[in-house]
């Protein structure tokens, strides 16, 4: 009985991470994630606060931009992809983002920790997107909301009249990253896709999953 109780005890202990199929964990290390996070953004998935349990998104805004550096576990299938990602003009420059404390004032920051996906939608602004390099024109582009889950990112919640979103435009392409070293543009502080990819991976996270935005493993707090 003693036995029977440790054991129980156990496996209420083991973190929701561990119960992911290993091999997950293994395209996310060879994609180049930071496994820290990832493990970390696993855990927090699983509260409440997420309804959306079939997939999440780490950003790892560390890396350099001309890195896939926005990682898409679908937990359902137990497979990661990497995909390009601009990150907030007031963060660094085009190559690499070297600024990150003082994102809870500096609107043009991208915000750290747990951010939760809304409802996806229409914008004006990004609905058509045109190319400035070759001209390619993409059109119906969606954008998502994204809102902050705990006191440190929730400013961005109460913000009127600016949004922050996941969206496409002309900086992530790639005929701009040709161009530019391999590079991207930069955004006014939200997540910026490529428009070739940006309708499909908007569908897979939209609707409560967990995009968290970290850099490399280290602890959110050190960012304060």
């Amino acid at each position: 009985m003693r036995y029977l109780a440790m054991l129980l005890l156990a496996l209420i202990s083991v973190p929701s991470w561990a119960n992911e199929p290993a091999s997950l964990l293994q395209e996310a290390k060879a994609l180049g994630a930071p496994i820290a996070a990832v493990q970390r953004a696993i855990e927090i998935s699983r509260q409440p606060a997420f309804p959306r349990k079939d997939a999440l998104a780490v950003f790892d805004i560390s890396q350099p931009s001309a890195k896939k550096r926005l990682y898409v576990l679908d937990l359902k299938s137990g497979h990661v992809t990497a995909h390009y990602a601009a990150h907030g003009k007031h963060n660094g420059p085009n190559a690499r983002a070297t600024k990150f404390k003082g994102f809870q004032t500096d609107l043009d920051m991208v915000p750290l920790g747990p951010l939760k996906t809304a409802h996806s939608e229409v914008m004006d602004h990004y609905n058509k997107i045109v190319d400035r390099y070759d001209g390619t024109v993409y059109r119906n582009m969606m954008v998502v909301v994204l809102e902050g889950v705990t006191s440190y990112n929730n400013y961005i919640n109460h913000t009127p009249p600016f949004k922050w979103i996941i969206h496409p435009n002309w900086y992530t392409t790639a005929a701009f990253r040709a161009k530019n070293d391999g590079m991207l543009g930069r955004s006014n502080g939200c997540i910026t896709l490529d428009p070739v990819e940006n309708n499909q991976l908007i569908t897979k996270l939209e609707g409560g999953a967990l995009v968290y935005v970290t850099v490399g493993d280290d602890p959110i707090e050190k960012y304060f």
